[in-house]
């Protein structure tokens, strides 16, 4: 749940809801006009959930266990938690290794379906009045008495009468909720201050003051609410469900970010990468066309020398290499059969005893200086008889052509 400034706020006000604007430069304003459409205007809206659709309950618990799951037992073993009840705890102050904690049960409102999907944030009245220095408040409350407790400025209790005047039955139940508190250690003492929110006539106020037998004070001004600082966030049940409905389609939403972000930066490597290779191809070409006038004159040189190697080299007269050739027969056993050389290719046929002297031949004519243009392969000998066997080797110089050439 966010935690940020609400820029408006959606109570139940005196007889129908409010929305209170804190947009303005010159403080909050309430707003004529309660519609999804005024409401989805702003960024952070914080709705009061009505009194009459949250059970307050007060507890005593441990220090080291969960709060929530400590007041859940509790509830429930009193049969106070009803089905289907959204259960939150707000924590009020630590003493003696006790914690006191007020647990909010909250369920539907008929009448706050249709906010929930315009709220960021949600608290209950008795927090957001004037409370200032009053150990019991009183006000009203779509048309309806409210009252709650206070403890050093911090609420910790308060509930829906359901009367419509601060009669009899009105002040018995203050009264009597004040005695339980006070047995249970929730508050140090009995009210002393009593602050009366709203419009009320003088005759219900010196009611209340007789009744209670306690100072009052009547507010009557219209005060726009305050978020407090730590929300206790008593969302219903159906609250509930459109806040993880909301984060679902957030993080949908921040996952598609990020994988268009991920695209994006791959697109952009990849445009990098072209532009890159581009601009490397650009240099290539100019280096190309730069080398293109010595590299047409370089090659009328070498077919220049092509044309007249075969009158003044010496390694390129047949009957030179062929003496250069036949002085590298290993012995006897190895004569020539064949010696054919044809524009710049040389084959050299011949029989031997066995195959390492074939071998030896081969690697002999390799080494020769004259022949050291040439790129030899030879095949594997094959066998012509008995202590015989037939061998080919080719080589070839570097501008030498083809049949087709």
């Amino acid at each position: 749940m966010s935690r940020s400034v609400p820029d408006a706020i959606l109570r139940p006000g005196p007889e129908h809801w409010e929305l209170w604007n804190f947009t303005g430069k010159d403080g909050a304003r309430l707003e004529k006009e309660i519609s999804p459409k005024a409401l989805g205007a702003f960024r952070h809206v914080l709705m009061a959930i009505p009194t009459r659709s949250i059970l307050a309950v007060p507890l005593w618990v441990a220090s080291e266990g969960d709060p929530r799951e400590l007041a859940d037992l509790e509830l429930s073993s009193r049969h106070l938690l009803r089905k289907n009840a959204e259960l939150n705890c707000l924590p009020i102050l630590n003493q003696n290794g006790r914690s006191l904690v007020l647990a909010l049960a909250s369920v539907d409102d008929p009448d706050t379906t249709g906010y929930f999907k315009n709220a960021e944030s949600f608290e209950f009245t008795a927090r957001m009045l004037a409370s200032s220095e009053a150990d019991l408040l009183v006000w009203r409350e779509l048309g309806e008495l409210c009252f709650g407790f206070y403890r050093e400025g911090e609420c910790v209790f308060f509930a829906f009468s359901g009367e419509n005047s601060p009669g009899p039955a009105f002040c018995s139940a203050l009264t009597r909720a004040a005695c339980r508190l006070l047995a249970e250690g929730v508050i140090p003492r009995l009210p002393a201050k009593l602050k009366i929110l709203g419009n009320f006539s003088p005759a219900e106020c010196e009611a209340l003051g007789h009744a209670l037998r306690i100072d009052w004070t009547l507010d009557s001004h219209e005060h726009p609410p305050s978020a407090p600082a730590q929300p206790s966030n008593p969302a219903p049940p159906s609250a509930r469900t459109e806040i993880d409905r909301r984060h679902r389609l957030r993080k949908v939403g921040f996952g598609a970010v990020v994988g268009l972000a991920v695209y994006a930066l791959i697109l952009l490597g990849v445009a990098g990468d072209l532009v890159v290779r581009k601009i490397q191809l650009q240099n290539l070409a100019s280096r190309l066309a730069s080398m293109e006038a010595a590299a047409t004159d370089a090659q009328k040189m070498v077919s220049s020398w092509n044309e007249f190697r075969n009158s003044v080299d010496p390694g390129a007269f047949a009957i030179d290499q062929l003496d250069a050739v036949a002085s590298q027969i290993p012995g006897e056993q190895v004569r020539l059969t064949q010696y054919n050389y044809d524009k710049g290719r040389l084959v050299i046929t011949g029989e031997a005893a066995d195959v390492s002297q074939a071998y030896e031949f081969f690697e002999k004519v390799k080494k020769v200086p004259m022949l050291q243009d040439y790129d030899w392969t030879s095949r594997q000998p094959q066998l012509a008889g008995r202590n015989k066997v037939r061998f080919e080797m080719e080589g070839a110089r570097p501008d030498a052509k083809t049949s087709e050439e």
